[in-house]
């Protein structure tokens, strides 16, 4: 045909060197590769499996045996985590394993296996074994000190314990967990569970120690004062603050430097010794600050020890450097970790006297000045025990800590950082200032009998919200509060137990206050069920009801307040209250949660 041109014909490659044959082989020589890779990896990835699956629940084993305060158990049981942690780390950690970390659906499970065996090997060699050498032995004093080259070192140690596990904790996160298969999601799931159980105890031994040397007088004395609470006379906190104890650490020697009680003060007042919060000041009136007896009425202790502070440098001018609050209660949980102690007077005290002995016998037994003394001798008689060193140092933490959560042991410090580093606990005083942990509601009594009638008072107090079923929830608190006291009884009641100045003998007159959560409003109230006119004020970012109920001997009455929320998040419903000397009934109920 015209117009078409000839070409010669084209020389075909040799079929070694075409793209044809090295193509397909190229493939199948990488599949083929991978695939002995794979099952070098798979063979690699099950030891690894099985070292795991047998080290994490030992790792559980162990925390929980160091919980349990078996440090010997727990060592034990560490020694045997060691071996499997090493070898599932030595299993997945070499270049060949994270060369294939990028290759999809197998390469974050490889990832997430690698972590998960370095994981459980640093926790155990860095946080786990470290941590069976600490013994809360070295807070325990001795000869009326406490080793603070001790405590140091402690600090060291459970410090590089905490800041591992905050390393693991950082690498478990950074893992792609929508991409794991099930068993590897269950295993970084059991992990997950150890490091959570692992990071509260340790980030707060890792805080506390940090802070305890100062604490103890490592950089100069401390002053510290201690109020005693009389729960037979309610107040918020607990009750008439009527023993003062200035305790003096110099080095981690401890020692009493001054007693005092509330009539050392210049009471009664015309002005409040120092400005009061305009929101307390409404609620509680300006009796807060002008009688040092009425200052733990508010249920914020922050404010409670300021002006505390200020009473105590009006009048002895001494430097306090932090207020503490405790009850006679608490002082009976620690009688059960110390054993019975014996008074100057010659009584004995016990774990299960005290509270009778103190807020309720003395009364009958001593006029008004020789409850002073013996007061006195009693906290001084417990606060040598304590300070000796006798007792099971770990019953003796467990006592102060359910003291922490009844309210009965409180803890103002004037430096910023121990301020800070307890803000947002319940032995700092006050309440939470959001919701998001949980959700609280309060109940505080206050008692305006003035006598110890509250020794008799019993409440009880149940909660309910449908924060888990509703946008705006609302919140239901019933409190009520009865006197058990015996009519038969009433005659022979010491006149400073029912002085019967303002109200017949007998009878208790108490303003109930009721707290919603935060930034809730108040709906409605009602005492023994029939609506009642009540006014809530504002008060530590939540709406307060305050009550006032006069109970003759075996009454009871029974107050109900209701709060709306806001549309949110809300942790869960708890009820926080005065710290009565009977234990207080708690019901909470969250349908639908």
């Amino acid at each position: 045909m015209s117009g078409m041109t000839s070409r010669a014909p084209a020389t075909k490659r040799p079929l070694i060197r075409s793209a044809r044959l090295w193509v397909p082989v190229g493939i199948v020589v990488v599949i083929v590769g991978l695939g002995i890779v794979g099952m070098l990896l798979a063979n690699r990835a099950f030891a690894a499996k099985d070292a795991l699956e047998a080290a994490i629940p030992l790792a559980e084993q162990t925390q929980q045996q160091l919980a349990a305060g078996d440090n010997e158990g727990a060592k034990a049981t560490a020694q045997q985590v060691t071996e499997y942690a090493a070898e599932a780390r030595k299993q997945t950690d070499d270049p060949l394993w994270r060369s294939l970390e990028w290759v999809p659906v197998a390469g974050p499970n490889l990832q997430a296996v690698r972590v998960a065996s370095a994981s459980v090997d640093e926790l155990v060699s860095d946080a786990v074994l470290p941590a069976t050498e600490v013994s809360v032995e070295a807070l325990k004093p001795q000869g009326g000190a406490i080793d603070v080259a001790a405590v140091e070192q402690l600090a060291q140690t459970v410090g590089t314990a905490a800041s591992s596990v905050r390393n693991v904790a950082a690498e478990l996160e950074r893992l792609d967990r929508p991409a794991l298969i099930g068993p590897v999601a269950d295993g970084i799931a059991k992990l997950d569970r150890v490091v959570a159980e692992l990071t509260p105890t340790l980030d707060a031994a890792d805080k506390t120690l940090k802070l305890l040397p100062a604490a103890l007088g490592a950089d100069g004395p401390r002053n510290y004062l201690m109020l005693f609470q009389n729960n037979a006379e309610s107040r918020g906190t607990g009750g008439n603050p009527a023993a003062i104890v200035m305790v003096n650490v110099t080095d981690g020697v401890i020692s009493i430097a001054q007693q005092a009680s509330s009539a050392d003060f210049a009471n009664n007042r015309p002005e409040p010794i120092v400005a009061i919060d305009p929101e307390t000041e409404a609620l509680y009136g300006d009796k807060i600050g002008r009688f040092m007896q009425d200052i733990t009425l508010t249920p914020d202790f922050t404010e409670s020890a300021e002006i505390m502070r200020a009473w105590w440098a009006e009048t002895f001018g001494t430097q306090v450097d932090g207020v503490v609050s405790f009850d006679p209660v608490g002082l009976s949980y620690l009688l059960g970790a110390t054993g019975p102690v014996t008074l100057p007077t010659g009584e004995t005290l016990t774990s299960e006297n005290a509270v009778s002995q103190l807020l309720n016998e003395v009364y009958f037994r001593y006029e008004a000045e020789e409850q002073d003394a013996f007061f006195a001798g009693a906290a001084a008689t417990v606060f040598e025990v304590l300070r000796s060193g006798s007792g099971d140092m770990s019953a003796l933490v467990e006592s102060l800590g359910r003291a922490i959560d009844e309210g009965r042991l409180m803890y103002v410090p004037s430096d910023a950082a121990e301020a800070e580093y307890i803000a947002d606990t319940r032995v700092s005083g006050t309440l939470p200032v959001d919701n998001t942990g949980q959700t609280i509601v309060g109940v505080y009594v206050d008692d305006i009998t003035e006598g110890k009638l509250d020794y008799y008072a019993k409440l009880a107090v149940d909660a309910t919200s449908d924060q888990c079923t509703a946008d705006a929830p609302t919140f239901t608190t019933t409190a009520t509060f009865a006197s058990t006291l015996d009519p038969a009884a009433v005659e022979d009641l010491a006149e400073y137990i029912s002085p019967a100045r303002f109200f017949e003998k007998g009878w208790i007159s108490t303003d109930l206050v009721l707290y919603g959560p935060v930034g809730s409003t108040f709906s409605s109230a009602t005492v023994d069920g029939a609506p009642a006119e009540a006014t809530a004020l504002p008060h530590l970012g939540r709406p307060a009801v305050k009550v006032n109920i006069l109970n003759g001997p075996g009454e009871s009455h029974t107050v109900a307040a209701t709060f709306t929320g806001a549309a949110g998040e809300y942790g869960p419903l708890e009820v926080w209250h005065t710290p009565m000397v009977q234990p207080t009934d708690v019901t909470v109920s969250m349908p639908g949660c």
